[in-house]
């Protein structure tokens, strides 16, 4: 099996994120990875920080670093915009389904239908037209031809049963026509069951969501744009390359409230898998660590993370917050 099959194994018979160094242990006891080579944590640690670079990986990466866990749907930050335009688009496009001209509508509905493959579409007289305002035929092989007939009701109100029997009544049974009755305001629930009523035949209903959703699908009146976004990946290059990347500063950044807690103060942090701890003495960073005093958490941390290039301590150690309980980086000690 392969690296990322055997994590994403392992990780779905847990409930919280693993490091990767616990995933490969409990795939290799397994026996999920047969060949593993020299450097199989290593290995795992690297594909996986990878993966979750694309947009479809099956993992995320947990708040500990190095942890992994399987990936939840559902929209955060920049994918929480998008979604808000997307849902204002749609509600712009509504509104002016609904102030449309009833000929206008009709041609929209013709052109929806050839980008949805019909062919031969043409839109009826608008007088005399017995209900029907565009015909159109899709073939779904050599063999069989869909014949579809469409009434178009570009009314704010709610369409209504009485509708559904006129169009009904309308359909050459012969010529084995469909009907579909469209919409950009909705059906009322008596023309729903009638559409479905039982003996007869049915007709299809589509109202003003499920036509902006079509619009957007068969992008009719509808451009699909593209932007790139980029980010540093300041995990991957601490994990994988060994290289602490701090974040920029910001004018948009402000200073948090510095914390009230009493020194020494308990610290711990983690790395590769383990938990150390030591005590942060004073405000200026002085930290004790196995027995031994360093003037910065830096050199304290850097005992550590032998194996990291450069090390930023006030973004390695934590401390458990007495207002929160939570464990946060000790540089929230100075006001970041």
């Amino acid at each position: 099996m392969q690296f990322k099959d055997a994590a994403f194994e392992i990780l779905k018979k847990e409930s919280k994120p693993l490091h990767y160094n616990e995933i490969t242990n409990k795939a290799i006891a397994a026996g999920l990875l047969e060949s593993v080579g020299k450097t199989p944590h290593a290995t795992m640690g690297a594909l996986l920080y990878t993966d979750t670079l694309n947009a479809n990986s099956r993992f995320r990466r947990g708040d500990e670093k190095g942890t992994f866990a399987l990936k939840v749907t559902g929209p955060t930050g920049i994918d929480q915009q998008i979604e808000a335009i997307q849902k204002k688009v749609r509600q712009d496009l509504r509104k002016h389904l609904l102030g449309m001209p009833p000929q206008i509508f009709e041609e929209l509905i013709r052109s929806l239908l050839e980008e949805m493959g019909f062919e031969e579409t043409e839109t009826t007289q608008y007088v005399n037209d017995k209900g029907i305002d565009v015909r159109g035929i899709l073939k779904t092989n050599q063999l069989t031809a869909m014949k579809v007939v469409i009434q178009a009701k570009r009314w704010k109100n709610n369409v209504g049963s009485e509708v559904v029997r006129n169009l009904r009544g309308s359909l050459r049974m012969v010529d084995g026509e469909q009907g579909i009755i469209v919409t950009p305001s909705d059906f009322t629930p008596d023309a729903r069951t009638e559409s479905q009523a039982e003996g007869k035949m049915p007709i299809t209903l589509i109202n003003g969501n499920q036509l902006v959703e079509l619009l957007f699908q068969y992008q009719v009146g509808v451009k699909q744009e593209e932007r790139i976004v980029h980010s540093i990946d300041a995990e991957y290059w601490t994990e994988v390359l060994g290289i602490s990347l701090e974040e920029p500063a910001t004018t948009e950044m402000k200073k948090t409230k510095k914390p009230k807690v009493k020194y020494p103060l308990a610290i711990e942090a983690r790395h590769r898998g383990k938990t150390y701890t030591g005590e942060l003495l004073d405000e200026k960073g002085r930290v004790r660590f196995e027995g031994r005093e360093y003037a910065k958490p830096s050199i304290a941390a850097k005992v550590i993370a032998t194996d990291w290039k450069e090390v930023n301590g006030w973004k390695f150690w934590k401390y458990e917050d007495p207002e929160s309980g939570k464990w946060e980086y000790i540089s929230k000690l100075r006001g970041e």
